[in-house]
Parts: C-alpha cells; sequence; structure tokens
C-alpha cells in the first residue's frame, strides 16, 4: 500500500546533542568495528545501518532522536567496513563486500555487542544490507525501516555525485579512498547482480516501511517496483514528495515520526494497513 504526503516538517524542538554516548572501536570476529552506542538493552536494540559512502556520524541525528524517544532503550550506529574507523575488510573480493557485511560483520557485532535481536533502520545501500541480512537471519530481526533504498544501481558511479553525497552525508573516513573503493565495488556488484537482494526479499518476515523521496536521484521509482514486485510480507511505503535522497537531514523529525510509528505498529494496526482502502493511491 502507498501512503503520499506532504513533507513539509512541523517542526518540533530540535534534539538536543546527546553526550552520554558511547563512541568506541569494537573487535569482532569480523574485524574491528567503530560503534556509537547508547542504552544498556540486549533485547531488540535500535540498529542503524548507513549509506555506502556515510559513517556512524551520518545518522547521528537519527539515533539521537530515537533515543529521546525511546528513553533507555539501546540505540546503535556502527560505520562499516572501510568508513569511518573501521578498517576496510582484507582478503574479501570485491564483489562479495555487500554479502561479507550482512552474512559475517552484521552478526560479528551484534554478538560482540551482546544483542539479540534488533529493529533495524537502513538508507541507501545500507538497505542491502539490511535485507540480505533479516533473510538470512530472520530470527535476529524484529522491524525494519529503509529510508531510500538502493538495492539497484548503475554499473559506476558518477564522481561528482559521490561528492555531493559526502557533503550531504556529513560522514568522517579515516581513509576516504578505502570508502570511495568500498562504496564503488558494492555499486558495481548490484548492477552486475540485479537479483543479489531481489532474488531474496521474498523470504523477508520482518514487517517493513519504505521512506522514500519523489526527487531522489538514484532511480526512485524503479526501486519501487523492484521491491514491490519482490516482497511478498507486509509492507507499506511513504512518499516525501518535496525529499531527494537524504530525508533524515532534510526532514529529520518527519523520518523519525515514521519510524518510531512503525516500530510501535501493533500486530492489529498491521492487519489493518493490509487491507485495501478506499481511494488509496
Amino acid at each position: 500500500m502507498l501512503y503520499f504526503r506532504q513533507d513539509e516538517s512541523i517542526r518540533g524542538a530540535r534534539v538536543v546533542k546527546l553526550t552520554h554516548w558511547r563512541r568506541q572501536i569494537v573487535d569482532t570476529d569480523a574485524g574491528r568495528i567503530e560503534t556509537l552506542d547508547n542504552g544498556i538493552g540486549q533485547d531488540q536494540a535500535i540498529l542503524l545501518v548507513t549509506h555506502g559512502l556515510g559513517s556512524l556520524h551520518s545518522l547521528e541525528e537519527i539515533a539521537e532522536g530515537l533515543t529521546a524517544r525511546y528513553p533507555g532503550r539501546r540505540v546503535v550506529a556502527y560505520s562499516r567496513p572501510g568508513r569511518g574507523a573501521s578498517p576496510e575488510p582484507e582478503g574479501i573480493a570485491a564483489r562479495d563486500l555487500l554479502v561479507h557485511e550482512a552474512h559475517c560483520v552484521l552478526p560479528a557485532l551484534m554478538h560482540a555487542l551482546g544483542l539479540v535481536s534488533v529493529d533495524l533502520v537502513a538508507h541507501s545501500d545500507g538497505v542491502a544490507v539490511a535485507m540480505l541480512f533479516a533473510c538470512a537471519h530472520p530470527w535476529m530481526v524484529g522491524r525494519m525501516v529503509a529510508i531510500c533504498p538502493r538495492i539497484l544501481a548503475e554499473e559506476r558511479d558518477n564522481d561528482d555525485r559521490c561528492i555531493r553525497d559526502l557533503e550531504r552525508l556529513g560522514a568522517a573516513h579515516a581513509d576516504l579512498q578505502a570508502a570511495l573503493r568500498c562504496r564503488s565495488a558494492q555499486s558495481e556488484t548490484l548492477a552486475a547482480e540485479p537479483g543479489m537482494v531481489l532474488d531474496r526479499v521474498d523470504t523477508l518476515t520482518a514487517p517493513l516501511l519504505l521512506i522514500q523521496g519523489l526527487k531522489d536521484g538514484y532511480g526512485a521509482q524503479r526501486q519501487m517496483e523492484a521491491l514491490s514486485d519482490r516482497v511478498h510480507g507486509q509492507m507499506k511505503w511513504v512518499m516525501l514528495r518535496n525529499d531527494g535522497h537524504f530525508p533524515q537531514h532534510d526532514n529529520a523529525d518527519v523520518v523519525i515520526d515514521m519510524i518510531c510509528g512503525h516500530l510501535q505498529e501493533t500486530a492489529a494496526d498491521a492487519a489493518i494497513h493490509r487491507r485495501p482502502r478506499r481511494g488509496a493511491m
């Protein structure tokens, strides 16, 4: 079902930057991972997965907003391998990076942090990682939010677009060239193997909310149609007609509202959303 809404943000009080987050490098079985961690809960934490050129800094505002809404609930953001202060993975072929992140890095990170189950909030090609992980480890995932999913890609990223993306993401990378290499390799893999994610999402069991900017330059219509055709489980879309690929920065309050609404949704609410609604577009 598609929900169209005007995204003129109704601004509430802005989130004050929190000072009690644990920023650390965590040793995992899949390597060292930079994390931003708040709260102490191990059961059903919220785990944030960034854009391929992002670092944990890129989702700080969302992390802070979720912590303000859910005091005491554990919220974790991390820098994907080769991004932020997380070292580039060694001995992994470029074509295997996405699968390595989904099948090795995320389970190892959760184990190292003592996380039993998570709700996933992912952005851009981080959605590809999150979906691959959720399909392979359904017992470890509760609900999922995908912001401007990028599960299909052009063969090569445009250099100017990469620079613009880096500026919008507010990312900090210890090795910028490593970040660019990882992003490029993963984009080329998605372009060469369009079924890498799509051939698996029919097994996705996590209730899914997709937040899409209608002005997204990464083929919003193509991404929408592909996922709508393949996801068989509970799914709903929210279209933000004035936003592009970064609604979590341009409309943070609105996006946080949507995330919280989805994470709080009950089974009864979900059943109502699945029913056909007169006049739905």
